[in-house]
């Protein structure tokens, strides 16, 4: 029985033959996990000497080039474990030679049963990160990488050359797989028992161009020029694709022919689509002076409509590529623009009025395919998120950049060199004439789309400017000073008014010319902060109001460095270095961090980045800024732009407040079981009576029938309510 069991598994499976990629990178694998955390558990009963075929426990898995193999998208899950990633590689006589690999997070290595690398460590998946000196001799060489997952990605990338870092002549992986699986493999699965190594490269390419050509013609057909040719190519492919089908190499070339004769057709039929997005006019036919641009209110610290009322930004960030805005991009894997719609008809169901937006993520999608080239794609997704977001009254706080990507994933950005663009190393970006030109042809762009509607908030001409390309305050200072004046320039030219500026840095507390950047500069309106800072990085258990405590004390330092009283307000904040799967708590913890921001003297509540799976704010964080929206609506904020002056409350230890001599508003967290007794100390400067309201934080209500007088004892807070928002006002 035994042998008859070898056999029938020895029939199931056949060895696949592939081409490692052009810097040797090994891209086939086979996976197994996920199992439990375990870096020194034996999870195979004989680990280092594994030579595995596909079936129940292991599955063939393809990475990308650049980022490897992506266990945690593989395997679907968020929990901490343990994987193992195997293949074979055959060479024709010895060698020694260098393995070049990252992992996240740590790593055990066996080759031919040895242990070779050992780290157990907290990390992303980094390229090249570690190099280990290999000897591989003639024939078939077993290579087996342990995976440690304890938070955030998980995953390998790997790579063998030569001393030289060449790849190695003649080098090809061997995996076990099951020829007759159907899965996205099956096209390489053809190939296993046949002569000849398969470049996976090819497949990548041929299927995601194919998949592109296929949702543009079901999606964008009626802009497209003879879509009938790019079809009757598409119908064709199958035959010929089954006739390469007997070697390795043969399969790999057709697949690229195909590929190419796909891509040129593609181009046909879409280029009166890209011609368009190259000047396609603005998305508001009226004129600009009937928008509602959003300025800085008269005295300052806060923000007004354009008729003067005061304008308190209640909202969070949200990537395009990230659910309900992904569905608007019509070459996505789902294409919903109504569901982009509901989600904004949500946000203003709940107060929300802004939402911070980076035109692009280079993971999932650029705006330019190449530098000065705009995509039409990503501008009819643009578009759809624009209109969504008019049409209920948000508005949208726009960085051209998103720098963070930009700066981690060089290979999916038109702006490197390495994809044909003028960035050779990082400070270019800030300091490269030809760089900082196509930057002004990008926001120049965007202000002629979408510069005369009262949609956009603000520009935010640079995301994170200390953090990714290696700038001295001084370049970072002389970056701003054209750049600011270009926007301020080119935007007023064009539409007669102009939107607010900001700028962010990566640094919460900015010191130095830098601080002087960021908080005093007569050419940018109000002053972005990063505010991750202290508990509120990575909360733990029992730490959600001293992340508010110490999200507030970014705001504080902020007011301390601003001299003309402008607003300030963080653009990014949550908890970076720890999410919290623990739905209320981090709830909890982001209304904290929300109304401690506000009663700092923060402009609105701070704008959340969600470090949640999936990347959107929560239901339970809604319920916060629909409370948040009704206190605010009835606070006279023009009575809080005078100088400030110290007020205190007392009756409980939690609170916070901010005022100046005509208003001030407050917090304070008080024990629900009993009515609390609350004392003010307001440090005005004049005299006069001073009205009072009550906002019952929790049931987002205010108490009582309206303005009461503050009494010479205090205020008495009824049993059953534990947090209560103060509006106090002279006069």
């Amino acid at each position: 029985m035994p042998l008859l069991l070898g056999l029938i598994v020895s029939l199931a499976t056949a060895p696949l033959r592939l081409q490692p990629a052009g810097e040797g990178d090994l891209l086939g694998w086979l996976v197994s996990g996920p199992y439990p955390v375990g870096f020194d558990r034996d999870f195979l009963k004989g680990e280092k000497d594994a030579k595995p075929s596909e079936g129940k426990e292991w599955q063939f898995l393809a990475g990308d080039v650049r980022q490897g193999v992506d266990l945690k998208a593989h395997f679907r899950t968020d929990a901490s474990g343990t994987a193992y990633c195997y293949t074979a590689v055959e060479v024709e006589s010895p060698i020694h030679a260098r393995l070049r690999f990252g992992s996240d997070d740590g790593a055990k290595v066996y080759l031919n049963g040895s242990l070779i690398f050992n780290k157990d460590i907290k990390r992303g998946v980094k390229r090249d990160e570690e190099t280990v000196p290999i000897d591989l001799k003639s024939g078939t060489n077993r290579l087996l990488f342990k995976i440690e997952q304890y938070d955030g990605g998980w995953g390998l990338t790997a790579r063998i050359v030569d001393d030289q870092n060449q790849p190695i002549p003649h080098l090809t992986q061997v995996v076990d797989v099951e020829p007759e699986r159907q899965d996205s493999f099956r096209i390489a699965r053809k190939l296993a028992g046949k002569p000849g190594a398969f470049d996976l490269r090819a497949l990548a390419l041929y299927e995601s161009n194919t998949a592109k050509a296929k949702l543009f013609l079901e999606r964008l057909r009626a802009k497209a020029a003879h879509p009938e040719r790019l079809e009757a190519r598409l119908r064709t492919i199958p035959g010929l694709m089954e006739r390469a089908f007997d070697d390795g190499r043969r399969a790999s070339d057709t697949l690229m022919l195909v590929t190419a004769q796909i891509q040129s057709l593609y181009n046909e039929a879409r280029h009166p689509l890209l011609e368009w997005a190259q000047n396609p006019g603005p998305i508001e036919p009226g004129a600009s002076r009937n928008e509602d641009y959003v300025h800085v209110l008269n005295g300052g610290r806060y923000f007004a409509h354009a008729d003067g009322h005061p304008f308190i930004p209640i909202g969070a960030n949200h990537n395009p590529d990230w659910p309900e805005l992904e569905e608007s991009n019509p070459l996505g894997k789902t294409y919903d623009p109504e569901r982009t719609e509901r989600w904004f008809a949500n946000l203003q169901a709940h107060g929300v009025n802004v939402i911070r937006l980076m035109v692009e993520t280079p993971p999932s999608g650029n705006l330019e395919e190449k530098v000065g080239t705009f995509r039409p794609e990503h501008v009819i997704w643009l578009d759809h998120v624009f209109e969504a977001a008019r049409k209920h009254h948000v508005k949208l706080w726009i960085t051209p950049y998103d720098t963070f990507w930009m700066s981690l994933r060089k290979e999916t950005s038109p702006y490197w060199k390495e994809n044909g663009g003028p960035i050779d190393q990082p400070i270019d970006f800030l300091t490269k004439p030809e760089i900082m030109a196509a930057q002004k042809r990008r926001i120049k762009y965007l202000i002629d789309r979408y510069g005369n509607s009262g949609t956009v908030f603000a520009w935010e001409i640079m995301n994170e400017i200390d953090l990714w390309w290696n700038a001295s305050p001084q370049q970072i200072k002389a970056w701003t000073d054209e750049m600011a004046a270009y926007v301020r320039s080119y935007e007023h030219q064009k539409w007669g008014r102009n939107h607010m500026l900001t700028l962010s840095f990566a640094e919460p507390e900015p010191k130095g010319l830098n601080a002087d950047t960021a908080f005093r500069r007569k050419d940018l309106d109000f002053a972005t902060m990063h505010l991750y800072l202290g508990a509120s990085r990575g909360p733990k258990p029992g730490q959600a109001y001293q992340s508010g405590v110490d999200f507030a004390k970014g705001v504080e330092y902020a007011r301390s460095q601003i001299h003309e009283n402008r607003p300030a307000m963080d653009g990014e904040s949550g908890p970076i270095d720890n999410w919290i799967k623990d739905g209320p708590y981090d709830n909890e913890v982001f209304h904290e961090m929300s109304w401690q921001h506000l009663m700092a003297g923060g402009a609105g509540p701070g704008t959340r980045w969600p470090y949640r799976q999936p990347h959107t704010v929560s239901a339970g964080m809604l319920d916060t800024l629909k409370s948040m929206r009704a206190f605010c609506d009835e606070v006279d904020w023009t009575k809080l732009t005078g100088a400030e002056v110290r007020i205190t409350l007392g009756g409980s230890e939690k609170s916070c407040a901010f005022g100046t001599n005509d208003g001030a508003i407050a917090r304070i967290l008080v024990n629900p079981s009993a009515g609390t007794k609350l004392t003010i100390d307001w440090e005005r400067q004049v005299h006069g009576p001073i009205r009072i309201r009550c906002f019952d934080v929790k049931a987002g209500r205010w108490l009582g029938p309206g303005t009461e007088s503050l009494g010479s004892h205090g205020i008495n807070i009824p049993a059953g309510i534990s947090e209560v928002a103060l509006w106090l006002a002279a006069g």
